[in-house]
């Protein structure tokens, strides 16, 4: 790719996120990184906006200038256009070499890190900021669904512990009649991170209650059996909260066990290229479940797999325009019972196939965790 003093000639935006702001005019938006990794907010308008939408790595600086005239009837000066890019690269908004670079200083600061932080607004899940009082509210509230059986595997929810509240009480009640397993396989959504493809850490979970051991060995023996590095994408872990939630439910759960955990995230298979990696990079979706089976086949310490699993988002923000009415609401139920009934059958592919065919309309962000729980556990029977 050329350069023209320092500025790439063809731009490419990274994958952000505009939000409207309507207060501060009808076309204005903020641009953020939902990833996290660039942490500033940038305020564009029309002409601004219009802008952006040619940076695809495609258009020259100079084709750029020449759509804008033939927009908006007026020129848009090479050095001005120069200016903006210069503050999108500063800003870690554009794909290239300054990015990589800050990138890489990101991964290698996390890597010296001794375990992967809680964020520091973890408390406030908790209203009153008492989380460990909030969680053992719910956990004395639930109710196991089949006490006396091996537990396998389990879904819970990954939002926050309030509005999870019921199903957060009755998943960990189940795990805690079992409690038998000593590693925790925990399946988390990779919402924000660049990880096309399963994604572990070999970090320890430091949280509020204390520190919890990752199991090191086993992911090396599963990145063996797979043959690729599964912790290449490993600073995805450091912002997600899927797994850290199941995390702090399992040590109040379990506040005498001794467990060690694995966390893995996992990629939206929903899109054209299925359960594999879209970029290419990494394994196959159903190759990892294939080898995880055969490996807890073959490993003798109890394990369970957890899915920290949601099903449809709907709404206007997320990007629905019509209201929550009865009728879409309806509609929205009857697709996550149909999802529910091919993971209660334990039809992995039919559950995929349910959402790719529809293009995933609901938002069902946990595909790939729920697919890979049922294709690694295919004799596991649900209660």
């Amino acid at each position: 790719m050329s350069m023209i003093d320092g500025i790439e000639d063809r731009p490419r935006l990274r994958p952000l996120e505009l939000v409207p702001l309507p207060a501060e005019g009808p076309d204005t938006c903020a641009l953020r990184d939902p990833s996290g990794l660039a942490p500033g907010i940038l305020t564009l308008s029309g002409p601004a906006l219009f802008v952006l939408s040619l940076l695809d790595g495609e258009n020259t600086l100079q084709e750029i200038c020449e759509a804008f005239e033939a927009r908006f009837g007026q020129p848009l000066p090479l050095e001005q256009l120069r200016a903006m890019i210069r503050t999108l690269d500063e800003g870690h908004f554009l794909d290239g070499p300054r990015f990589e670079q800050y990138y890489a200083s990101l991964v290698a600061q996390y890597r010296r890190q001794p375990a992967r932080f809680s964020r520091q607004d973890v408390q406030q899940l908790a209203p009153d900021g008492d989380l460990a009082g909030l969680l053992d509210e719910i956990l004395a509230e639930g109710q196991p669904a089949d006490e006396g059986s091996r537990l396998a595997g389990l879904i819970a929810p990954h939002l926050d512990y309030i509005r999870g509240r019921v199903c957060y009480a009755d998943s960990y009640a189940t795990l805690a009649a079992a409690a038998q397993a000593r590693r925790y396989v925990i399946l988390g959504t990779n919402h924000f991170g660049r990880a096309n493809s399963v994604c572990a850490t070999w970090k320890d979970f430091q949280t509020p209650f204390g520190l919890v051991q990752t199991d090191r060995a086993f992911i090396q023996r599963l990145a063996d059996r797979c043959g690729v590095d599964l912790c290449e994408f490993e600073l995805d872990h450091q912002r997600e909260h899927s797994v850290e939630l199941q995390v702090m439910a399992l040590q109040r759960a379990l506040p005498d066990e001794s467990f060690q955990i694995v966390p893995i995230l996992c990629p939206d298979p929903c899109g054209p290229t299925g359960t594999a990696p879209a970029d290419g990079k990494g394994i196959d979706l159903r190759d990892f479940a294939e080898q995880l089976r055969r490996l807890l086949a073959d490993d003798d310490v109890p394990t369970c797999l957890i899915a920290a699993a949601d099903l449809s988002h709907v709404g206007r923000s997320f990007g629905d325009d019509r209201d929550l009415d009865e009728l879409f609401l309806q509609e929205v139920e009857t697709h996550d019972r149909l999802a529910l009934a091919r993971i209660e059958a334990g039809d992995p592919e039919g559950f995929l196939e349910l959402l790719a065919q529809q293009g995933n309309p609901t938002r069902i962000c946990s595909a790939g965790c729920l697919y890979l729980l049922l294709t690694a556990l295919p004799d596991a029977r649900p209660v």
